[in-house]
């Protein structure tokens, strides 16, 4: 009986010690300094969605629960390899004493291990020959899609575009990817994509690939684990095994294709905006009736809470040679083939 009591003791100091330390964390990562602001309730719900995710890829039937197994394979006569800092060296101008200083900091943020409190950051070099490519994948933390107290950031994160001059470059499965073309001088091609503005991708890729050579990589990342792994989630997002190259389509067929692409970040921002607005009333709402409850300790740390469980879903299977044909509707659709299952 005593050992039990003894037990549980221990138990509940340690658990209280995480919690403290979890709090205060949490805190920053939604972007205070101090934990003033983040209602202990908003926190319960953050920790039991956090906690949720640590069964997740075992729920997920097969979907890659890691970010860096969500990030492309390493198509055939390639290695991979976590970058370094010297992998950027080919990138850079000749002289970069006259460069664009903000190009330069992109540049160089590539082979960066660091992106902010509690954010996860993988970053890989593809090697073949004297050619490299890097891909680098950002998670921030669910909190900030979660709690009112970072809407800030969350809307921060959300409205991250083309630093320079955007151009469309290709749908991969649903997810728009745009090139972001660097100033005169740089030796590469720069590539932005985010999943729910939760996750941002980021691709740098020698001057000399062509958009195809790119289409090996695009082939295997895997969209639909990204989609599942983040707050925000968008319906269909990585289903469709389907890639639409920009520079394959032409006249009526390019024009449709940039006038889609083009309004859903107006779509996108509206409903950020109206998330937003709708997340301060509750919050308006939700306040007296915080001061009246005290919030339930034991509910919130060990219940399941109100999530949905994981959709099945099985990872998408090997893909092949990429085609273009044109539809009896005119538009021009370039599909990656898939191979039959094993």
């Amino acid at each position: 009986m005593f050992r039990l009591i003894g037990f549980l003791v221990t138990f509940a100091l340690a658990a209280g010690g995480f919690m403290f330390v979890d709090y205060k964390m949490s805190a920053r990562w939604a972007g205070r300094e101090d934990a003033e602001g983040l209602t202990f309730q908003e926190y319960l719900g953050g920790l039991s969605g956090r906690l949720a995710g640590l069964g997740s890829g075992a729920s997920a039937n097969g979907l890659p629960s890691g970010l860096a197994d969500m990030l492309p394979k390493a198509p055939e006569g390639w290695s991979v390899r976590p970058v370094e800092a010297a992998d950027i060296d080919g990138f850079l101008p000749k002289n970069a004493k006259k460069a664009d200083k903000d190009a330069l900091a992109a540049i160089k943020a590539m082979a960066a291990s660091d992106a902010g409190k509690g954010a996860e950051v993988i970053a890989l070099t593809y090697e073949k020959g004297d050619r490299k490519l890097i891909v680098k994948a950002i998670r921030y933390p669910n909190i900030i899609f979660t709690s009112f107290m970072a809407m800030d950031q969350r809307l921060k994160l959300q409205m991250q575009t083309a630093q320079f001059r955007g151009t469309e470059f290709a749908t991969v499965r649903g997810l728009d990817v745009t090139e972001d073309l660097l100033p005169e001088g740089f030796r590469g091609r720069m590539f932005i994509a985010d999943v729910g503005a939760q996750i941002h991708l980021r691709i740098l890729a020698p001057k000399r690939m062509t958009d195809e050579d790119l289409v090996p990589f695009l082939e295997t990342l895997h969209v639909k684990a990204m989609n599942a792994d983040v707050v925000d989630k968008v319906e269909g997002l990585g289903e469709v095994p389907v890639i639409v190259l920009a520079s394959a389509l032409d006249g009526a067929e390019r024009d449709a294709y940039l006038a889609d692409v083009a309004g859903r970040p107006a779509l996108e921002t509206a409903t950020a905006e109206a998330a937003r607005a709708g997340a301060e009333a509750a919050q308006t709402a939700e306040a007296p009736a915080e001061e009246a409850s005290g919030g339930g300790f034991l509910s919130g740390l060990f219940g399941g809470g109100d999530e949905e469980p994981a959709a099945e879903a099985k990872a998408p299977a090997k893909t092949g040679k990429v085609g273009c044909k044109t539809g009896k509707d005119g538009v021009k659709r370039c599909t990656v083939a898939t191979a039959p299952s094993e």
